[in-house]
C-alpha cells in the first residue's frame, strides 16, 4: 500500500507503534490457545502463559493514553468533537447490530424481540461485549472539554485534583482489595469478595469507566514532557519497572486463583491495577525513547497505526473464524505459536480493513 511521504513526515512515529503493540495484545488476549489455568496444570510452561497473558492488561491503557496524547495537546472545536461523539456512538450501535447478526447463526440461539434488543442495547457477553472500550472512549469524550480547559490552566490544580479523585475512585479502590485480599490469603481471614468490595459506596461519580479519564490525561501530560525533553529516564529503569510490575501482577493473580479455586484473569482485572498502571507509563516512554529510523518499519507503522479502531473492530469475527482451524494445529498450545498467530490475527484484520476503506458505503463503518 503507497502512504504519501508528506503524510508520514510529521507522524509521531511512537504513538503508532504504541497503537500496534496495543491492538496486537487486543487480538491476542481475545484469540489465543494457551493453557494458563495453573489450578489444573501446575507444569511450569503453563506458570510462562500465565505470566504473558498479563502483559495484554496495558492494551487498553495504551490506547487511551495515545488518544489523550493526540487530543489534549492540540486545539479542538467543540462542535466537531460532539459530531464525533455522536458518530463514535452510532458506530457502537451498528457493529453491536452487525455482531448479533453474525453471531446469533453460529450459536444456534433464538432471540426474542426483546432479548435481541438487551443484548443489542447492553452489549452480551461473547457477542458484542468487546465495544465496552467504545464505550468507555465515549465516556471519556463526553468530559474532554471540561478535561481540557483544566490541562490548559497553568500549573493545573484542577487537573491534578481530578486525577486524584479519579486515581484514589480506581486505582486506589482496586489496591484496597488487593491489600485486604492478600491478608486474607496470608492469614485465613475472608472478609472481602475478590475485588468486587466497594471501599466508596454511593459516592463513585465516574461510574463503570473511572480509571480511562486517568489513563487519557496521563498520556497527555506523558506526550508533552517528552516532547520539551522533561523525562530522564533510562531504558534500564523503564525495563526493570516494567518487568518488576508484571511480575507482582502475575504473583497477585497466582494469590487470587489459589485463594478463590477460580482463574484469575490479571488482564480485565488488572487494567486499573497499580503494577498496569507502571507498566502502561514505562511502555509509553520506553516507545518514545526509540529512534525510528527505518523506513520500512515506519511504513508499516504508519498503515497499521491509524487503522487500530477498525483492527479492533474486524478482528472479533477473523478471530471467530480462524480460532477452530488454529485450535487444530499441532503445538497450538505453544506459546511461540500463539504469538505467531497473533500476528497473523492482527495482519488479516488488517487486510479486511484496508478493503472495506475502498468501498464508499463502508469506509465510516472503520474509521472516525
Amino acid at each position: 500500500m503507497y502512504i504519501d511521504k508528506e503524510k508520514t513526515k510529521n507522524r509521531i512515529f511512537y504513538y503508532d507503534a504504541i497503537k500496534t503493540l496495543a491492538i496486537y495484545l487486543v487480538c491476542i488476549y481475545h484469540y489465543n490457545n494457551l493453557n494458563y489455568n495453573i489450578l489444573t496444570n501446575t507444569n511450569f510452561g503453563v506458570y510462562i502463559n500465565y505470566y504473558f497473558h498479563g502483559i495484554s492488561s496495558m492494551a487498553v491503557p495504551l490506547f487511551l493514553m495515545v488518544n489523550g496524547a493526540l487530543l489534549l495537546n492540540k486545539p479542538y472545536k467543540l462542535r466537531s468533537h460532539l459530531k464525533k461523539i455522536l458518530y463514535l456512538y452510532i458506530l457502537v450501535s451498528v457493529w453491536s447490530f452487525i455482531s448479533l447478526i453474525i453471531f446469533i447463526p453460529i450459536e444456534r440461539a433464538s432471540y426474542s424481540l426483546k432479548d435481541f434488543f438487551m443484548a443489542w442495547f447492553f452489549l452480551k457477553q461473547g457477542i458484542n461485549n468487546h465495544l465496552w472500550f467504545l464505550k468507555a472512549l465515549i465516556s471519556v469524550y463526553l468530559l474532554f472539554p471540561f478535561i481540557k480547559e483544566f490541562y490548559d490552566i497553568p500549573e493545573r490544580k484542577l487537573l491534578k485534583l481530578f486525577c486524584f479523585i479519579v486515581f484514589v475512585f480506581s486505582f486506589g479502590n482496586l489496591f484496597l482489595n488487593s491489600l485486604f485480599n492478600s491478608v486474607k490469603f496470608v492469614f485465613g481471614f475472608n472478609y472481602l469478595n475478590d475485588n468486587a468490595f466497594d471501599f466508596f459506596p454511593m459516592v463513585n461519580p465516574f461510574g463503570n469507566y473511572y480509571y480511562a479519564f486517568f489513563y487519557f490525561i496521563a498520556g497527555g501530560i506523558l506526550s508533552e514532557r517528552v516532547k520539551n525533553n522533561k523525562i530522564n529516564v533510562s531504558t534500564k529503569v523503564l525495563l526493570t519497572s516494567f518487568f518488576t510490575a508484571l511480575f507482582v501482577l502475575f504473583l497477585y493473580g497466582v494469590l487470587m486463583t489459589v485463594s478463590s479455586n477460580t482463574v484469575y484473569d490479571t488482564v480485565w482485572n488488572g487494567n486499573y491495577s497499580i503494577m498496569t498502571l507502571i507498566m502502561s507509563v514505562s511502555t509509553f516512554v520506553f516507545f518514545s525513547k526509540l529512534t525510528y529510523e527505518n523506513e520500512k518499519i515506519n511504513h508499516s507503522l504508519a498503515i497499521i497505526g491509524p487503522n487500530t479502531l477498525g483492527i479492533y473492530l474486524v478482528h472479533r469475527f477473523v478471530g471467530a473464524l480462524t480460532i477452530p482451524y488454529f485450535r487444530n494445529l499441532i503445538l497450538s498450545n505453544s506459546l511461540v505459536l500463539n504469538i505467531l498467530y497473533g500476528f497473523l490475527l492482527v495482519l488479516s484484520s488488517l487486510l479486511i480493513v484496508l478493503l472495506l476503506k475502498k468501498l464508499p458505503l463502508l469506509r465510516k463503518m472503520v474509521n472516525i
